[in-house]
């Protein structure tokens, strides 16, 4: 009879303790995430740079971003919102590579969160609170130096 009243308490406190969370609660306690791709469409190929922030699978400095290719450049996540590309990035660089060697043909310091195109993974999210969504920054030749 004890040990059916000790685990009768235990299911109760585990079953208070538990809230069950409706997806996009903005509370500070839903994690919102935001990816960040390049799309190369210019005639170089590329490569990116830009102060370690430790992202979650951040891209190499060494690897190539094709020309007409886009690549995951890194993720980010924040308690609470959606990081912006700003808060992610203070600055990133693209150099060229030809040869072998890289030559800086464009800066963003500051990073300017307008020139990213956002998309949402879930269409019907609202545009706050803790989802996901893709920024891409499309780079064409215009852009280059």
């Amino acid at each position: 009879m004890k040990n059916s009243l000790i685990y009768l308490v235990m299911i109760l406190l585990v079953g208070l303790g538990c809230k069950e969370e409706a997806p996009g609660d903005d509370n500070g306690e839903c994690v919102g995430s935001a990816f960040y791709y390049l799309d190369n469409q210019s005639s170089r190929d590329l490569t990116v740079k830009f102060p370690d922030r430790g992202l979650n699978r951040q891209i190499d400095t060494t690897t190539v971003i094709a020309a007409g290719k886009r690549m995951l450049m890194g993720q980010d996540a924040s308690f609470g919102w959606i990081p912006f590309p700003n808060e992610t990035f203070a600055s990133f660089a693209l150099y060229a590579v030809s040869d072998g060697v890289r030559s800086l043909v464009y800066k963003q310091d500051p990073v300017k969160a307008a020139l990213w195109v956002k998309r949402k993974h879930n269409a019907l999210d609202p545009d706050f609170g803790c989802f996901e969504v893709d920024y891409t920054l499309i780079v064409t030749d215009d852009m280059l130096k």
